[in-house]
C-alpha cells in the first residue's frame, strides 16, 4: 500500500459471510486465524484495520484458492444491502445520474477508491484508479464495483430501459473466465489494460430510466449527503483535491495550494500526515487522473497534455506518466 488507510466499513460483513458459506467456508474461523471477531465487525458502523483486510483477502485468495472473493460478494449484494445509497442508485433520472452517484459517494463503501467520469460524442469513459490497495485487496474491491455495475446493468435492463455498459476493463490479467462470464452478461471485458474502466453508451446512459421514482431520489441523495459531510468534515485532504480541481490548468505547487488553503506549507504538510497522504502523493493522483482523461478519453497530443497539465518540458510530463502507467504515454495511447 502506497498510502495508510486506516480502517475499512464492515457493513456487508455478514452478506461476504453467507457467500463464503456457500463455499463451505467460515469467515469466522478465517477471521480468528487473524485476531479478529466476527462479532465485533459485524455491528453497526464496524470497521477493520487496513492490514487485517489485506491479510484477509489474501488469505482467502492464496490459501483458499478463491478466486475473486470480491466479484462473488459484488454479484450478491442487491440495492437493499446498500441502503440510502441503493435506493438512490435504483432511482437516478438516467443512467448517467447513477453513475455519477458512484463517483461522488464511491469512497463512504470503499476507501482509497476514485472514480473519474469523462464524456466523448459517443461514449461515456469512467476510469476506476485505486490510491492504496494492490494485488489481492486492490482486484477485490474492484471485481466487487464490477459485480455492482453488472447488477445495476440487470436491473435497468429488467425494468425496461436499452443496456448502458458497452465494457469493462481490469488493469490485472484474467483469473476466472466462466466467472466473469457469467456475472458481466453480454459486456464486453478485457483484461491486462492500463487502468481499470467502465464505458457506457452515451445515449442509453443520458436518457430518461424507466421506473424511476424523482421524490425517493432526492430523499436518498440527501441522507448519503449528510453521511458525505459527516465523514469528510474538516479534512484537509478533501479541501485540497477540491483546490486541484478548481486550477485545472496550473501545475499544484505546494506553496499556492498552502496559501490558498490559508494555512502554512509546515502546516499542511502536517495535516495531510495526520491523514495518512502527503502532498506529492496527492498531486500525483490528481495529474494521473487528468492525464488519463486528456490523453485516452480526449484523445489529445502528448505535447497538449503536457502544457494542458502544466509541465514546461513535455519530458518531465513522459517521466511522470511512465511513473503512473509503466508504460510512455505513445504507447498507452
Amino acid at each position: 500500500m502506497s498510502g495508510q488507510v486506516c480502517n475499512v466499513p464492515t457493513f456487508y460483513i455478514m452478506q461476504f459471510s453467507n457467500v463464503l458459506a456457500e463455499l463451505g467456508l467460515s469467515l469466522s474461523d478465517c477471521l480468528c486465524a487473524l485476531d479478529a471477531e466476527i462479532q465485533t465487525l459485524s455491528t453497526p458502523n464496524a470497521v477493520m484495520p487496513s492490514d487485517t483486510f489485506d491479510a484477509l483477502i489474501s488469505h482467502l485468495v492464496c490459501d483458499k484458492e478463491i478466486a475473486s472473493p470480491g466479484l462473488l460478494l459484488g454479484n450478491a449484494l442487491k440495492p437493499i444491502h446498500h441502503g440510502s445509497f441503493g435506493l438512490a442508485i435504483m432511482n437516478s433520472p438516467t443512467g448517467l445520474d447513477s453513475l455519477r452517484l458512484v463517483q461522488r459517494f464511491i469512497s463512504l463503501l470503499i476507501p482509497g477508491i476514485t472514480l473519474k467520469v469523462s464524456e466523448t460524442k459517443q461514449e461515456i469513459v469512467v476510469a476506476v484508479f485505486d490510491e492504496y490497495w494492490t494485488q489481492a485487496s486492490h482486484r477485490f474491491f474492484i471485481d466487487a464495483l464490477t459485480a455492482a455495475f453488472a447488477n445495476l446493468q440487470r436491473s435497468i435492463v429488467e425494468a425496461g430501459n436499452c443496456p448502458i455498459i458497452k465494457q469493462f476493463s481490469f488493469d490485472y490479467p484474467n483469473f476466472d473466465e466462466t466467472l466473469i462470464q457469467r456475472i458481466c452478461g453480454d459486456i464486453t471485458y478485457r483484461f491486462s489494460q492500463p487502468v481499470c474502466s467502465v464505458v457506457l453508451d452515451k445515449c442509453s446512459a443520458t436518457a430518461p430510466l424507466k421506473g424511476s421514482d424523482p421524490v425517493s431520489y432526492e430523499y436518498a441523495v440527501a441522507l448519503c449527503e449528510k453521511e458525505r459531510e459527516r465523514l469528510s468534515q474538516d479534512k484537509v485532504k478533501s479541501k485540497l483535491r477540491c483546490y486541484f480541481e478548481k486550477n485545472l490548468n496550473a501545475f499544484p505547487s505546494l506553496t499556492e495550494a498552502a496559501s490558498a488553503l490559508n494555512m502554512s506549507k509546515r502546516t499542511l504538510h502536517r495535516q495531510l500526515l495526520k491523514e495518512g497522504t502527503n502532498f506529492k502523493c496527492e498531486r500525483d493522483a490528481f495529474l494521473k487522473l487528468r492525464a488519463y482523461e486528456l490523453l485516452h478519453v480526449r484523445k489529445m497530443s502528448v505535447r497538449q497534455v503536457a502544457e494542458e497539465l502544466g509541465y514546461a518540458d513535455p519530458s518531465n510530463f513522459r517521466r511522470a506518466f511512465v511513473s503512473w502507467f509503466k508504460v510512455p504515454p505513445s504507447k498507452y495511447k
